[in-house]
């Protein structure tokens, strides 16, 4: 196998020129940015940066994702391309454009921590993925700014390459006499299909895996040698410049004068495949609404994948229930909670709601088979008195939307395998399938957790339903519909499979009330478990096919943050009062 044994890949010529607006974009990522010298207008970079090693040589590049982290190659932080360096060995220096000039513009930071992705291949290069957590934070200004994470939803590699959109790459490797190129340069290339790419290339054959990395190049044109790994390959989408891949490894040349082949195709590691790895080490808040650092956390495996178990969960240690007093006389388990927090589990607004002959005893968590009397039940769970009962001021009992309530624990949970938090999702994300968990009605005692898939539907279509029914509900409602489904056979792009709501079968049950309703991101290692709803309501049987209606958990979720950001930590309250309610 053919690949550079030096601490990186760059361009061997310079296509010039821009079309984008000088207009300054302020310091938000992947701002659209030109220069104007006497003589031209040239890109700026911002969030290209160059890696230095300890006897101050340049080595690779990476790009600003935030204001202290630098994504690049795991590759570029190996000495000889075997030893792996300590932070004390790197320098990050941004804001400048010429190796041999640094000038008012630019800035030095020294690494205090480098996260290599755990599964990267020293060998093979795979997984060349990696984040440097510089000491202090960077300053963000006109020439030193982050680049964008690939936009939830953005164009698939297909669709690009069907599109003929081709990606920019910028770096100081190697030029065609064989020395660093002092001047930032910049090229851009092709996306290739991978059976293109192994039969034109074919050290890359056995490299190439879908999802992971993908190929480029010019093959005749501006390429990339020595020098360029770590750097970034961007695209323009919609004014903002977003990172897709990171530049992992060329072919070199047989011809002695040159050390890179330029009519070979360069691999790139595909950003979108490691952006929960990123997001969890690098943006926390990113990854999940509350920055919890373990939330949702699951094994990932791909044969499960392969073999369609990947969405049956066989635990739901976030999965909760409310455990009630109904007019003295009975005790029942009669709504669903999530535990999203240690302190701090969600439910449905209704299910909380102070009625007079419902009171509110226990949260029962670490529990996935309830029955008549759920404390009777030989289980390792807890149940937890709740200290305070925090609903939307938009909440209305005679009416939909907003049915949410966020209870504050009368004591932290203690996590365990059967008990922990799940994530809240910080932005809407797209998946091939939606999992249901819940307890049914009708099931006989002791009821089981049962999972169920399911597949959303348009709102204006579930909307139009209802109204049928003489149900109203609105897009401002904060509600989402789904419909049961069943997994379909066709392979996505990333290997899940979506699902098929033309070969559903699935008989409509009742759950008790709040099922929740989950996705599954992963990042090659972990998988991590998103609340996306809580139902609200639906037929209690097969009616056409009717659509169920969720809460709409990321809509709610500024909300939600709120509460648990002011309330957590507070004095708890004695247990043995009732309960406080609270709208806001």
């Amino acid at each position: 196998m053919h690949v550079f044994n030096s601490a990186a890949l760059a361009i061997i010529l310079v296509l010039c020129g821009s079309d984008a607006s000088t207009k300054n974009q302020g310091l938000k990522c992947g701002a659209n940015r030109m220069e104007r010298t006497q003589d031209d207008i040239f890109n700026i970079w911002p969030w290209h940066v160059a890696l230095y090693n300890k006897t101050l040589d340049y080595i690779a590049g990476g790009s600003i994702i935030n204001v202290r982290f630098v994504l690049t190659a795991a590759h570029a932080t190996f000495r000889d391309g075997r030893t792996p360096m300590q932070p004390s060995e790197l320098t990050v220096l941004a804001g400048f454009v010429d190796l041999r000039d640094f000038s008012d513009d630019s800035q030095e930071y020294k690494v205090m921590e480098i996260i290599r992705y755990p599964l990267y291949n020293l060998r093979t290069r795979m997984n060349d993925v990696a984040l440097l957590k510089v000491r202090r934070k960077i300053m963000l200004n006109f020439h030193v700014a982050p680049i964008c994470l690939w936009p939830e939803g953005g164009p698939t590699l297909e669709t690009l390459a069907q599109q003929q959109e081709r990606g920019t790459v910028v770096g100081w490797g190697l030029s065609v006499n064989g020395s660093f190129s002092n001047i930032l340069r910049e090229t851009s290339l092709s996306l290739i299909g991978f059976e293109s790419c192994a039969e034109h290339t074919k050290s890359f054959q056995p490299l190439l895996a879908k999802g992971k990395n993908y190929c480029a190049g010019n093959r005749g044109g501006a390429s990339v040698c020595k020098g360029d790994s770590g750097g970034g390959m961007f695209f323009l989408i919609d004014g903002v410049w977003y990172i897709r891949g990171i530049v992992n490894q060329g072919t070199p040349t047989q011809d002695t004068r040159y050390l890179c082949d330029p009519r070979k195709d360069v691999l790139f590691m595909d950003v979108t495949y490691y952006r929960k790895w990123i997001e969890r080490h690098a943006m926390p808040q990113r990854h999940n609404l509350l920055a919890l650092k373990e939330c949702g956390l699951g094994h990932y495996d791909e044969t499960n994948v392969r073999h369609k178990k990947f969405v049956h969960s066989e635990r739901h240690p976030w999965v909760a229930h409310l455990y009630y007093s109904y007019q003295n006389r009975i005790n029942v388990s009669d709504c669903h909670g999530v535990l999203i927090h240690p302190e701090f589990v969600l439910a449905p607004a209704r299910c909380v709601y102070n009625k007079p002959d419902r009171k509110l005893l226990h949260v029962i968590l670490g529990e996935e088979l309830i029955g008549p009397d759920p404390l009777s039940l030989d289980y390792n769970f807890q149940a937890i008195k709740v200290s305070e009962v925090f609903m939307d001021g938009r909440f209305d009992i005679e009416k939909y939307g907003h049915d949410v309530s966020v209870l504050h624990l009368s004591r932290s949970v203690e996590l365990a395998n059967n008990t922990r938090p799940v994530c809240l999702p910080s932005l809407y994300e797209q998946s091939p399938y939606f999992n249901l968990a819940a307890w049914y009605r009708r099931d006989s005692h002791p009821k089981e957790l049962q999972s169920t898939l399911m597949r959303p539907i348009r709102f204006n279509f579930c909307s139009a339903q209802y109204k049928t029914y003489q149900i109203n509900i609105t897009d401002q409602d904060r509600l989402n519909c789904f419909q049961h489904c069943e997994m379909s056979d066709i392979v996505q792009s990333d290997g899940t499979h979506s699902c098929d709501y033309s070969r559903n079968n699935t008989s409509c049950k009742t759950p008790i009330s709040g099922a929740p309703l989950f996705y599954t991101k992963h990042d090659g290692i972990n998988t991590y478990t998103y609340l996306f709803g809580m139902r609200s309501f639906g037929f209690a049987d097969c009616v056409d096919k009717m659509s169920e209606v969720f809460s709409d958990i990321v809509g709610m979720g500024p909300w939600i943050k709120h509460m648990v950001e002011k309330h957590s930590k507070s004095d708890k309250k004695d247990s043995s009062f009732d309960v406080p309610y609270h709208r806001g």
